[in-house]
């Protein structure tokens, strides 16, 4: 056990225990939506969307080669080849690209609204109704996203979104399909130890002394993407949670925050997440670094555990092929910006990353 001082801040977002106090309320998109199906991962989801869908050995699968990699692992365990596609500068497809990609046996397109920043929904909506494609939306870092006055994941044929990346949950997902989806059957874990972890990162986010584990090193990404059990529901911690959740105004806190750590942050802030649409939910502040070991190291030092962003591709795919998101891969970090973070903790990460990058 590690001796630390002072408090640990992380992408992930810690739960208050004052959540079990509060009432429940309405819940919203896509939750709220009658077709809405909780999985324990979105993985889950996209493999009994694109399943529902009538995905069939010998299709493809249009998807972006910056990637998480459980993605990918769970459109080729629903017998979907992928053909992998660049991104731009700006992070969107590019649709010339796109075109000379296409070939019968092509039947969706990907895209995923990366780190809470809206793709354009209705354009791709209309390029894969004019082609014939199904159009699958990956919001899994999105949830609560709004793009020109619509959630963010209207415009798929089967859309996908982490809940336990906007807060403190144990796990859980949620997808929308347009085809009537399998429900989870598997039995239900508690999530009751997780739950716990939730509320222990909260207290060790307000500081002090505490105690934790020496970290393993080694990171092993075909554990990571492995799509587990698809018919795992979510936790029975998850379900009783989420309407106690307070999330209106969560995504304008995550705004305000992004927007601080912006000003101080700047000229490492990749252009396109410099200027941030108005409906974003950011997920995390993207830095581009040279050396990402050495800031992550310096970062851990100081109790800031910044996100290392994808970077291992999934082994289907080679990575020099595509040189958009292999520099990607080689220099994102992301950063925390989540709604329980107070001032000081904003001024801390700042402080941090600017000592680590002189």
């Amino acid at each position: 056990m590690l001796l630390r001082v002072g408090p640990r801040l992380s992408v992930w977002p810690p739960l208050a225990p004052t959540v079990h106090v509060r009432r429940p309320r309405d819940l919203p998109f896509p939750l709220d939506h009658p077709s809405c199906v909780l999985f324990a991962k979105a993985r889950h989801g996209l493999w009994h969307g694109l399943r529902a869908l009538g995905a069939r050995n010998g299709d493809s699968i249009l998807v972006p080669a910056y990637h998480h990699g459980s993605e990918i692992e769970a459109a080729r365990a629903a017998g979907l080849r992928c053909i992998f596609y660049d991104v731009t500068d700006g992070l969107a497809p590019d649709a010339g690209q796109l075109d000379d990609l296409l070939e019968p046996s092509v039947r969706a397109l990907h895209i995923t609204h990366f780190f809470g920043f809206p793709q354009e929904g209705r354009r791709w909506r209309r390029w894969c109704d004019q082609r014939g494609l199904l159009l699958v939306e990956d919001a899994a870092q999105a949830w609560l996203a709004r793009q020109d006055g619509t959630d963010v994941g209207r415009h798929g044929d089967l859309s996908i979104f982490c809940l336990d990346k906007m807060f403190g949950l144990p796990d859980g997902a949620a997808a929308l399909c347009r085809a009537p989806m399998d429900a989870p059957t598997g039995r239900r874990p508690v999530g009751g130890s997780l739950l716990l972890r939730r509320h222990l990162a909260w207290a060790a986010q307000l500081g002090g002394v505490t105690m934790e584990r020496a970290r393993r090193s080694g990171y092993d990404p075909d554990a990571d993407f492995a799509l587990g059990d698809p018919w795992t529901p979510a936790s029975a911690a998850t379900v009783v949670t989420l309407p106690r959740l307070d999330w209106p105004g969560t995504a304008e806190a995550r705004r305000a925050r992004y927007e601080i750590l912006l000003d101080a942050l700047g000229p490492l802030v990749p252009s396109p997440f410099q200027n941030m649409p108005a409906g974003a939910s950011p997920f995390l502040l993207p830095v581009s670094v040279p050396n990402k070991a050495e800031l992550l190291r310096k970062a851990a030092a100081k109790r800031l555990h910044a996100l290392d962003i994808w970077a291992v591709p999934h082994s289907s795919m080679d990575e020099a092929a595509f040189p958009v998101a292999q520099r990607l891969r080689r220099h994102l970090i992301g950063l925390p910006v989540h709604q329980e973070l107070r001032p000081a903790h904003i001024r801390r990460i700042a402080d941090v990353v600017t000592s680590a990058t002189r």
